[in-house]
């Protein structure tokens, strides 16, 4: 049997330099992020030297979420990829409990909601909305955070544990 593939999928990429012109990021991102797991050696030296004059205190990159091929969240759209990573199992936690997650980004008044409506549930992130699976949604995105959390832990890179809540959430998800 072969092995499901995924509905969900991310990259997480790191910022290598200043960003100026949002468009210019859009048109050329391989400019100014690179992603930890396509180019691990070089995502993590670029981690580690823009961190260090901050101490860690803001991480500024991009996380790209995809359903089904469908952008939900990627470039030009850039923040802390820590704490956004952390908001968006945030999110997932909420929805399991109470049917509605909701947060924004970390520094901008973008919305990320993931609510349940009859058949499924909608996620919506800035002004991308797009009907999910909520089981396969909320398995696969805690999925995706817990891969970032291991390249973060794996490259030692010195910011806040956050995957210590992932299998207490993900026993919230029913089995199918």
């Amino acid at each position: 049997m072969e092995p499901k593939t995924p509905r969900l999928t991310s990259t997480t990429a790191i910022l290598t330099r200043l960003v100026e012109d949002p468009d210019d990021l859009a048109a050329h991102p391989d400019l100014y992020v690179v992603d930890l797991f396509a180019e691990e050696d070089r995502a993590e030296k670029a981690w580690l030297r823009a961190g260090i004059p901050r101490y860690f205190s803001y991480n500024d990159g991009v996380i790209t979420l995809m359903w089904d091929g469908v952008e939900l969240l990627g470039v030009p759209v850039w923040d802390d990829i820590v704490v956004l990573w952390v908001y968006l199992v945030n999110v997932v936690d909420d929805y399991l409990v109470t049917g509605r997650g909701h947060c924004y980004f970390p520094d901008q008044p973008t919305p990320i909601i993931l609510e349940r409506i009859r058949g499924g549930a909608l996620i919506t992130i800035g002004d991308t909305k797009l009907r999910v699976d909520p089981l396969v949604f909320c398995r696969e995105l805690l999925d995706e955070a817990e891969r970032f959390w291991h390249w973060v832990d794996r490259h030692e890179v010195p910011v806040s544990p956050g995957d210590q809540r992932i299998d207490r959430i993900r026993a919230l998800i029913p089995s199918y």
